[in-house]
């Protein structure tokens, strides 16, 4: 754990309570200061290997204040100040860490010999007209809407285990154990409930059970679909469909945008790109021993080989 600057983050995962939660002792901020001033910012997750992200935290870092951006043309600032940041990484052997969108000028990791691969997200950029934003959902949405709005109802309930219990469903129907603690799952919720940073939405059927629900996360600039759990039982009543309506009904009263948390499986990218969403482009860099490395280039095929779906 590091002082915890809250004002230099780009999103909601680079606030200390949320690493204090996520990576508890065991992430730091590395700063470069000015003059007096904190000019850049990026928290960083010591792991046992070397850097990386932890669970369920989209991006990481790094933060530029702004007066930087603004008068920095031709990129000459943003470039030195990149190299300080990165200089104070070197120790790390190995490093894996996905970059928040701001940071678009990835070159000086790319000449310090980082793999840089791009991700991402579908985001609904502008919450200030909902008729617009459900103008522009599929045919296919709009029709699960309706047909959800005929079979459930869509509450705020303070209870963290239906959610749990979902997300097992989720997984079981894929033949997968659940990949997050639930341990880490209740810390999220009770930590962002007293950071006043999130919401829990659930569908229930008209004979009171939960067969949907989701966790969204948020700050005053993005709200972020962050843990959507189902009943397959229910799948047919478009309960998922109308959940994601009601939290971007309800980031429209916290938030600028709707991020719907990444979006690189085929299937699930076919499904976001049906709510009129933008795809926003971040980016991973890694720089890792080489059999970590050949790891990374194996991991698709073997993930094939198992069965997991892209």
């Amino acid at each position: 754990m590091s002082s915890g600057l809250s004002e230099y983050v780009n999103s909601v995962f680079e606030q200390p309570w949320w690493l204090d939660t996520v990576a508890p002792e065991k992430w730091k901020e590395i700063l470069v200061k000015e003059e007096g001033r904190i000019i850049a910012r990026w928290p960083i997750v010591e792991m046992g290997w070397g850097i990386g992200m932890p669970k369920l935290t989209q991006t990481l870092g790094f933060w530029l204040d702004d007066k930087v951006l603004k008068s920095d043309k031709y990129l000459y600032e943003r470039k030195r100040i990149t190299n300080l940041l990165l200089h104070q990484v070197y120790k790390y052997k190995n490093i894996k860490v996905t970059l928040d969108h701001n940071v678009n000028y990835f070159l000086p990791m790319y000449w310090d010999d980082f793999v840089i691969q791009p991700c991402i997200s579908y985001r609904i950029i502008d919450l200030s007209d909902l008729e617009q934003i459900y103008d522009r959902f599929s045919k296919n949405v709009k029709r699960n809407i309706n047909t959800a709005r005929r079979k459930v109802d869509i509450k705020t309930i303070d209870n963290i285990e239906f959610l749990i219990q979902l997300l097992e469903k989720t997984f079981n129907k894929q033949n997968r154990k659940l990949p997050i603690s639930k341990d880490l799952v209740r810390n999220i919720y009770i930590s962002s409930k007293e950071n006043q940073s999130s919401r829990l939405l659930y569908a229930l059927n008209r004979e009171g059970n939960v067969i949907s629900g989701c966790l969204f996360i948020f700050d005053k600039n993005v709200c972020y679909y962050l843990l959507p759990g189902n009943d397959p039982k229910y799948s047919n009543t478009g309960a998922n469909a109308l959940l994601i309506w009601e939290g971007i009904r309800f980031a429209s009263t916290v938030s600028k945008s709707f991020d719907f948390e990444g979006s690189m499986i085929e299937g699930i990218e076919n499904y976001f790109q049906q709510f009129g969403g933008t795809p926003i482009v971040y980016y991973q860099i890694r720089k890792q021993s080489i059999i970590l490395e050949l790891f990374e280039l194996l991991k698709p095929k073997l993930k094939s080989y198992i069965g997991y779906k892209r």
